[in-house]
């Protein structure tokens, strides 16, 4: 409270307000779009937490100067453990969000998922996953495109980061 000329005066510093411009969209164009910021609430979380755990990893490998022999002990240890406990979660993903969660693992870790599943797991499971991609009409081989076909997944990486994803996914979920 401020006191200004005999009057007390409330004082309080708000958040500033960002409008975001959208071009028109029908209503069919809303309901992609509903779609995807949904489908992209789901799978971020876990693009994250790759990301974050592909960092940690290559630092456990340099910092602790492991051979070949000893990485690839570590990494079945850990792709054992990793499995248990996100197998029943991530079987529950759709086929789009877990199309746009190697988008985004890409995205966060610089690497196209058919990289790094050749550099952890080999050029033979990379050949595999590559073709199961394929059969479900996707390609673990594309780079993330942030100005082209991802430009959408981009803005809502920066919603994300920017603090805003769940204003927007209330104002279009209401939940």
């Amino acid at each position: 409270y401020a006191i200004i000329g005999g009057d007390t005066v409330y004082v309080d510093v708000l958040a500033p307000a960002r409008i975001h411009p959208r071009e028109y969209m029908n209503r069919n164009e809303w309901i992609k779009y509903y779609q995807r910021v949904h489908n992209f609430s789901k799978a971020y979380p876990y693009a994250l937490f790759v990301a974050k755990t592909i960092k940690e990893t290559d630092s456990i490998f340099v910092a602790r100067n492991y051979t070949k022999k000893e990485q690839d002990r570590y990494l079945d240890e850990m792709k054992d453990a990793l499995l248990k406990y996100f197998e029943p979660v991530l079987k529950q993903l759709t086929l789009k969000q877990g199309m746009m969660m190697i988008r985004l693992i890409d995205r966060e870790v610089g690497m196209t998922p058919y990289a790094i599943i050749q550099k952890y797991l080999g050029n033979v499971n990379a050949g595999f996953w590559q073709g199961v991609a394929k059969m479900l009409k996707g390609d673990i081989k594309r780079e993330y495109d942030p100005t082209g076909e991802d430009k959408d997944l981009e803005q809502l990486v920066k919603y994300w980061h920017d603090g805003e994803i769940d204003e927007l996914h209330f104002f279009i979920f209401d939940k």
